[in-house]
């Protein structure tokens, strides 16, 4: 009997993410067509197939919503990128991060150039606030969170520069214009 509980309880818990998962889904294709403001909680839940009220149980609103796509894709990202951070190599961190936007290129199109940008730029400052220091330091003359804050806004820009592109440039140019603007020009390689 007990085997059936834990079937049971993995069961119900694989619902919640379902319908979180849909709604995701469903917001990154809203967000393809229109903009976030034109999106309403009732055609997202009819688009995504979950039920109006299952919505509420999982976010607030909308903006809660667009919070969660944004912060899934920076978790997957830094998932790629930090191994290679830790190899303090700033421009095969650079070219991972590119790789990554340029292979999840229409999911990011529609973050960066879509309205979420924002909560994008946020979700970016908070996790390079927490792993600022592990591979390189600001000069001397830059304050640690002017330092975040320049360079998560100037990365940012660089992404949506990037996507906004008629014939997007090749993963290597952009990963070493950002090395080159990010790493060697606002923050200093640690010497070892």
């Amino acid at each position: 009997m007990p085997e059936l509980k834990t079937k049971h309880k993995d069961t119900m818990g694989l619902r919640p993410q379902k319908s979180r998962e849909a709604l995701r889904a469903a917001l990154l294709s809203e967000l393809g067509e229109r903009t976030f403001q034109d999106i309403t909680v009732k055609e997202l839940t009819a688009n995504a197939r979950i039920g109006y009220a299952t919505f509420f149980r999982h976010y607030e609103g909308l903006d809660e919503l667009l919070v969660d796509v944004a912060k899934e894709q920076i978790d997957k990202m830094i998932y790629d990128v930090l191994p290679v951070m830790e190899q303090q190599d700033t421009l095969s961190a650079c070219r991972a991060m590119c790789t990554f936007i340029h292979d999840n290129w229409v999911v990011w199109s529609i973050l960066l150039t879509g309205g979420a940008s924002e909560s994008i730029r946020q979700e970016l400052m908070q996790l390079s606030t927490n792993y600022a220091g592990l591979q390189t330091q600001f000069s001397s003359t830059l304050p640690d969170d002017l330092g975040i804050t320049l360079s998560v806004s100037t990365t940012i820009e660089l992404l949506i520069w990037w996507l906004r592109q008629t014939e997007p440039r090749p993963i290597e140019e952009v990963a070493q214009l950002i090395n080159e603007i990010i790493h060697t020009r606002l923050l200093q390689s640690r010497k070892a």
